[in-house]
């Protein structure tokens, strides 16, 4: 497998972890009284940390160097817009299971 391809479907891999995740700590999945900013903002805050983490992992697990890739920049913004979709589909799916009763 190429060194983008590693990039790229590790990232892929970690959106659908985030949107996972997302969907179990979403704080109407939990029934939280109180919504402020920061419950409302969770499950971003872990989809950017995740995002973060799909770096480091890539860089030390995989061990793919940017150097190996045609735009050493890849290693950061490679699959960014798919990451994005990817999460936010599995977010949505994930937690329209989980919580069907808030479609009511």
């Amino acid at each position: 497998m190429r060194p983008g391809s590693k990039v790229y479907t590790t990232r892929v891999v970690f959106a659908i972890i985030a949107g996972v995740l997302s969907a179990i700590i979403n704080p109407m999945a939990l029934e939280v009284r109180h919504h402020g900013v920061v419950a409302a903002m969770t499950p971003i805050i872990v989809a950017v940390l995740l995002y973060l983490a799909s770096y480091y992992f890539v860089k030390s697990v995989v061990r793919v160097p940017p150097p190996s890739l045609n735009d050493p920049s890849y290693m950061y913004k490679g699959g960014m817009f798919t990451y994005i979709i990817v999460w936010i589909v599995t977010w949505s799916l994930v937690a329209t299971i989980l919580c069907p009763s808030l479609l009511q």
